[in-house]
């Protein structure tokens, strides 16, 4: 399952207005200035779990300004994949969770419906409430008055199964098998009770079923702070690691599977048999439950040897490619943070299932090249189906290919932390835009130098906004046009801005081309770019429609946008409309296209074909 979108209502910085955040399939990068509330937003969606206990005191951190009880709504879907597997209706995928607090946490849609239509569960559900509370007044043995008055609760519980989590559902049914157990060994001896082995029966299968469904959803891992495996570790760090149960070494120590005791007696045994065992056994270990779990996490070309050993009375961590044998901290950053990564994953059990990674300011202290390895690394992880939702104030740290997936986070004069789901958005506060966009705008800038952002080697193709973005990037890949053939769609801010933005392309040697509405403000800037810049419409400006020239009696009583392209019945297909939010139709559109979950008439491909070949990216 994929988190789509999650409201924060009313938790610390965060109130009742723009509190939505979007989340991309992927990669989602949170960006504002210090103190905004993006680690606010981490740590609502971080302290929350599907299944798990949450912490009482999460939901006492309420808005001081507003002053309402914490609401935490998250909307999930179900990967098409999991649609065919789980029989669930493709068109309806989505499940909303609501949190009101730490036992009150519910549940409509999809996953509601794979509770409904599990007949064997709900006829074992059935089975215990029409016959449970009848056979203890039969069987009253091992049960007290407490355990009976809990009985109803438990079957309340069991009856809202299918819109409410409950947290301790194996520990409450375990109450219950535990007495049914003590019971039917009582009466093995002397007969055999078909009532008390049928309630075993059915609470068992209840108890596997609730698991194997509570195991669809995704776990969230909230990191939030950078711990770091170190390559030498002395006696009294190993005792101080196993004593305190805390820090990575502790963790990497637990996940080999080697008994704690001897990474001591590797060290401190006077035996020397029984030392060299305890090394053999530790090096083994490391060998099957973390090199090979590990290369398989990483899926990098190299294949990754992790050695341990044990010289002057240390531990020693090593890392060994292609013959190359270093101490772990001399290897690349990249590496070691995704090691870092793996082991606390492996540590929490967490490796196998499907996860969201949330991370605050990940390789804050990375050089350059370091955070645009890790940037990869983070897509890594998306490809084995998670999601990473990130913090940064690192311009490096900004994927330039994909500027959609940039949420920007400002605070207002009231303290209360709004969320932009669009770095484009021009109800910013104009005061603190600058600052909060600073990231993606040194991206852009300094992306020159890194050879990234507008690109040297591809054509530029400049438009008036990011929507007009979305629409070009997905059709591209509708159209099936090669990586090398795609233009670097670069986004302005309105079309006032796109004569700026041309004029620096100029200055850098770039290969661009214009695409503007044929609208008023359109041609007021074609204009302003054939006068100023000589520029010439239809060789380096275009109008979306192609026209070879702008008459005023339609682009003023008939503009079209890029939303003109779209064909009437390919909007009908979306549920959102361009007329009532522009970016919100623009990014379902471009995630149906990209996700192939929608078929486009030939009046829309033919349209976008016409420009393409308008602007030579196609033939």
């Amino acid at each position: 399952m994929k988190i789509k979108s999650i409201i924060i209502s009313n938790y610390k910085s965060l109130g009742e207005e723009r509190n939505v955040l979007l989340l991309e399939d992927n990669i989602t990068a949170l960006i504002g200035k210090n103190d905004s509330g993006k680690s606010n937003i981490l740590e609502a969606l971080g302290n929350i779990s599907f299944i798990h206990h949450i912490n009482d005191g999460f939901f006492s951190k309420k808005n001081r300004y507003t002053n309402r009880n914490i609401v935490i709504t998250v909307e999930l879907k179900f990967t098409e994949k999991e649609c065919q597997q789980l029989l669930i209706d493709s068109k309806n995928p989505k499940t909303v969770f609501k949190f009101y607090s730490s036992d009150d946490i519910e549940f409509e849609g999809a996953f509601s419906s794979i509770f409904n239509h599990d007949e064997e569960l709900k006829n074992a559900i059935y089975y215990i409430e029409d016959n449970i509370l009848n056979y203890f007044k039969v069987y009253g043995k091992y049960t007290t008055k407490k355990f009976i008055e809990s009985i109803d609760e438990k079957l309340d519980r069991l009856l809202e199964i299918d819109s409410k989590i409950w947290v301790k559902y194996k520990k409450s049914l375990n109450e219950i098998l535990e007495v049914l157990i003590l019971q039917e060994q009582d009466m093995a001896s002397r007969e055999y009770n078909e009532e008390c082995y049928t309630l075993i029966r059915h609470i068992e299968t209840i108890k596997s079923k609730i698991k194997k469904k509570y195991k669809l959803l995704p776990v969230i891992y909230y990191r939030t702070k950078e711990e770091e495996l170190q390559s030498i570790y002395n006696l009294d760090e190993i005792k101080s690691a196993i004593k305190t149960k805390k820090g990575l070494l502790y963790k990497f120590m637990v996940v080999t599977e080697a008994p704690l005791e001897e990474f001591i007696k590797a060290i401190e045994s006077n035996d020397e048999n029984e030392r060299n065992k305890c090394i053999n056994s530790i090096k083994e270990k490391v060998k099957y439950n973390i090199q090979k779990e590990f290369n398989y996490f990483y899926e990098e070309d190299e294949n990754v040897k992790i050695k341990v050993n044990f010289e002057n009375n240390c531990l020693k961590i090593f890392i060994k490619t292609k013959e190359h044998t270093t101490y772990l901290d001399e290897r690349s950053n990249g590496l070691k943070w995704f090691l870092n990564l793996f082991i606390d994953l492996a540590y929490g059990n967490l490796e196998n299932k499907t996860i969201i990674y949330l991370l605050d300011e990940p390789g804050v202290y990375l050089h350059v090249n370091a955070q645009r390895e890790l940037l990869v690394l983070l897509k890594n992880l998306c490809n084995k189906g998670g999601q990473v939702v990130y913090t940064t104030h690192s311009p490096y740290m900004i994927d330039t290919e994909d500027i959609i997936n940039v949420r920007a986070i400002e605070k207002d004069e009231n303290g209360v932390t709004h969320i932009f789901n669009n770095a484009y958005d021009n109800k910013f506060n104009s005061s603190s835009k600058r600052e909060t966009l600073t990231p993606l705008l040194k991206a852009i800038g300094a992306d020159i130098k890194y050879n990234l952002g507008p690109r040297l080697d591809k054509v530029n193709i400049v438009t008036e906004g990011i929507t007009d973005y979305m629409y070009f990037t997905a059709m591209l890949d509708y159209l099936g046009v090669e990586e090398e053939q795609r233009p670097y769609i670069l986004p302005s801010v309105g079309a006032g801005n796109v004569n700026a933005l041309v004029s620096i392309l100029i200055g850098w040697g770039c290969n661009y081309k214009v695409v503007l509405d044929y609208d008023k403000a359109g041609v007021i800037e074609c204009n302003k770019l054939i006068d100023s810049l000589n520029l010439r419409l239809n060789h380096e400006v275009f109008f979306i429609n192609c026209k070879d020239k702008p008459l005023e009696k339609e682009y003023i009583r008939n503009p079209e946008f890029v939303e003109s392209l779209i064909s009437e019945e390919d909007k009908n297909k979306l549920s959102v409309r361009y007329e009532v939010n522009k970016t919100m139709a623009a990014k379902e559109f471009y995630d149906k296209v990209i996700d192939k979950e929608i078929v486009l008439s030939d009046e829309t491909i033919n349209n976008f074909r016409r420009l393409f070949v308008n602007l030579s990216i196609i033939e």
